[in-house]
C-alpha cells in the first residue's frame, strides 16, 4: 500500500511538472538569444515618450476622428509574461502596459480567461503571469498622471467557453465596479472631452448581465476587411486577416493600406471606427516578431508619405519596437503624428506653436511681401518671406521663411497673443529638456521622412516637430533643406540650430546676414 501511495505522489509530481514547464520558462541558459531578452527582465529603455499627445487635440473631436496607436494583445510582452523564448510564437509585446502607454498607445486588446469569475490574461492557450486588475491598476496609474489622456480596454474572452452573461458578471463584479469612476461605460461614440481620464471600456461579446458594459464591437473571424453595425446607431470598420498561412504578406499590407484609405475617406468619421489590425501569424512555429519586421516598415512608410490626419484605430504588435532591434521603433510615434492638433502645443510653463510661421501679413493686417527672385532677395531692406527653393510644397511641414526685417518690422510679425521666441524662450525649453546638449533630438521630427540620416537623437518627445527647413542665404540661394533647422530669435542675429548628425541645440556660428531667410517659431504670451 505504501509502495502504491509512493508511485501515485511519484506520478503526480512528473504531470504537475510537466504543466508547469508548459507555461513558464525554462532557465535563461536554455533559450538565450532567441527573441533578445528573458522575461523577469525590465524593459529596456522606451525609444521616446508620448505621455500628454491627446493634450493638443480640442475636446470636441470625437474618439472615431483620431489616428490612435493600439496594441494587439496588449498582455503579451516578453518582460513580466514569463512564457519566455520557447513561447515566441505567443510575444506580441517587448514593452510591458504601462510603458506602452508612456509611448503613446491608447488602445489595448486585453484577453481574459474566465475561471469562474477570475479573470487572468491570456494569448490563445498561454497564460500570461497577470490579471485582470493588474492590467487596470497600470491603466489607473497612467492616466491619475496624464488626465488629458484616453485609454481604451477593448475585452474579449480568451481560451474559456463561459456564456457570454457569465462572462460580464465576473468582469463587471470583480473589476469593474470596484473600480467604476474610473471608466467610461456608455454605448456611444464619445467626444474627447466626454473621456478624458477614463478607461473606456468596449467589448468582443454580445451579454452584459443586465450591466452597462460599452459598445459591443464583433467581427468576423479573419476578417480581410468588413464594415459591422452596431446597437446604437454608429458602426466600425474591421480588418484583422491575421492568418497569413495562405496569403503573401503584400496581401496583408495591401489590406492595411486598404482600411487606412477607407477611414481617411469615410464621410461621417463622428459615427464610425476603423480597427486595423497590422499583425499577424503564420505558422506556429515563426515568431511574431518576424512578422512585424516585414510588415511594419511598409506601413510606416506608407503612413508617412500619405500623412493622412484619420486613420483610424492602428493596432500593431512591438509597439515601440523590439528587444533583438528587428522591428522598429518609430511606427507608434508616426500614427500619433498624424492627429490635427490644435496651434498651441504646451511644453513645461510655456505653450509654443507646434508649426514653423506661415502668415503672409503683418498683425496690423498689412501684406509682407513675397519675393522669390535671388537678385532682388539679396538687395531687401525691409520685410519679405519666400518658400524655401521657391516650392510652395515645402510650406505643408516647413512653414514660411522670413527676413530679419520681416521678424523685426514693428508692425509685428506675430499674431494677436503670441511672440517670435527670443533667446529667454529657447533658453526656458532648452532646460525644460535636460539641456542644450540634448534638447535638439527632443524636438526633432522622428525618422528619415524630412531628416538625413542619422537624425541623431531624433524623438519628438514633446511633439514640436522641428523639421529641416534650411534657410536662403543672404545673396538669395538656398541651402540646408533635410539637414538644418534654423530659427531667428527675436533677441539677437544669431538664429538657433538643430542638425542631422547632432541631439544639439544651439546658437548659430556667427551673425547670420539680415537678408537671409529663415523659419520662425512663436510662444504664446502670459
Amino acid at each position: 500500500m505504501k509502495n502504491r501511495v509512493l508511485f501515485l505522489f511519484l506520478a503526480l509530481a512528473v504531470v504537475s511538472g510537466l504543466i508547469l514547464s508548459s507555461c513558464k520558462k525554462t532557465s535563461s541558459d536554455d533559450n538565450s538569444g532567441d527573441i533578445g531578452a528573458h522575461p523577469n527582465d525590465a524593459d529596456r529603455a522606451l525609444p521616446y515618450t508620448h505621455a500628454d499627445w491627446m493634450a493638443g487635440i480640442d475636446d470636441s473631436r470625437y474618439l472615431s476622428e483620431l489616428s490612435i496607436p493600439g496594441t494587439h494583445d496588449c498582455g503579451a510582452d516578453l518582460h513580466t509574461s514569463e512564457q519566455g523564448a520557447e513561447s515566441y510564437c505567443t510575444i506580441a509585446q517587448d514593452f510591458r502596459l504601462s510603458n506602452q502607454l508612456l509611448l503613446g498607445v491608447r488602445w489595448c486588446d486585453i484577453r481574459l480567461n474566465d475561471d469562474e469569475g477570475t479573470m487572468t490574461v491570456f494569448h490563445g492557450p498561454y497564460y500570461l503571469h497577470k490579471n485582470f486588475t493588474d492590467m487596470i491598476t497600470q491603466a489607473i496609474d497612467f492616466l491619475n498622471a496624464h488626465p488629458t489622456e484616453v485609454v481604451v480596454f477593448v475585452i474579449k474572452q480568451e481560451h474559456s467557453n463561459r456564456g457570454d452573461d457569465a462572462f460580464a458578471n465576473g468582469i463587471w463584479c470583480g473589476y469593474l465596479y470596484p473600480y467604476l469612476n474610473h471608466f467610461w461605460l456608455e454605448n456611444h461614440i464619445p467626444q474627447l472631452g466626454e473621456v478624458r481620464g477614463k478607461i473606456v471600456i468596449m467589448r468582443q461579446f454580445e451579454g452584459t448581465h443586465g450591466y452597462p458594459m460599452g459598445s459591443p464591437l464583433i467581427w468576423q473571424d479573419n476578417t480581410t476587411g468588413n464594415i459591422y453595425m452596431s446597437d446604437n446607431n454608429f458602426y466600425y470598420y474591421v480588418q484583422d486577416h491575421y492568418s497569413l498561412g495562405t496569403v503573401e504578406t503584400s496581401t496583408k499590407i495591401a489590406e492595411i493600406e486598404s482600411c487606412i484609405e477607407k477611414a481617411h475617406a469615410e464621410p461621417y468619421p463622428y459615427r464610425c471606427f476603423y480597427i486595423n489590425f497590422t499583425s499577424g501569424e503564420r505558422q506556429t512555429s515563426e515568431p511574431l516578431v518576424s512578422i512585424a519586421s516585414d510588415i511594419q516598415p511598409s506601413i510606416d512608410n506608407y503612413l508617412q508619405s500619405k500623412r493622412y490626419p484619420d486613420v483610424g484605430v492602428i493596432m500593431m504588435n512591438f509597439a515601440g519596437g523590439s528587444d533583438d532591434g528587428n522591428v522598429h521603433t518609430g511606427f507608434v510615434e508616426t500614427v500619433i503624428n498624424l492627429n490635427n492638433f490644435s496651434d498651441s502645443l504646451r511644453i513645461g510653463s510655456q505653450t509654443w506653436m507646434n508649426h514653423n510661421l506661415r502668415i503672409s501679413k503683418y498683425s496690423n493686417g498689412d501684406v509682407i511681401p513675397h519675393v522669390q527672385d535671388p537678385v532682388e532677395w539679396s538687395k531687401l531692406t525691409t520685410g519679405a518671406w519666400c518658400y524655401y527653393n521657391n516650392d510652395s510644397t515645402h510650406g505643408v511641414f516647413d512653414g514660411k521663411l522670413y527676413n530679419w526685417y520681416a521678424v523685426h518690422d514693428p508692425r509685428g510679425l506675430a499674431p494677436a497673443g503670441w511672440r517670435v521666441a527670443s533667446d529667454n524662450d529657447w533658453n526656458t525649453l532648452a532646460d525644460f529638456l535636460g539641456g542644450w546638449q540634448v534638447a535638439g533630438g527632443k524636438l526633432k521630427d522622428a525618422g528619415y521622412l524630412h531628416w538625413s540620416q542619422p537624425n541623431t537623437g531624433g524623438m519628438n518627445n514633446v511633439l514640436f516637430t522641428a523639421t529641416p527647413a534650411g534657410m536662403r542665404n543672404g545673396d538669395g540661394s538656398f541651402t540646408g533643406v533635410n539637414a538644418t533647422a534654423y530659427w531667428w530669435s527675436s533677441t539677437q542675429d544669431y538664429p538657433k540650430v538643430i542638425q542631422y548628425n547632432d541631439p544639439g541645440l544651439w546658437n548659430g556660428n556667427g551673425a547670420t546676414p539680415k537678408q537671409a531667410g529663415l523659419p520662425v517659431r512663436c510662444v504664446k504670451n502670459n
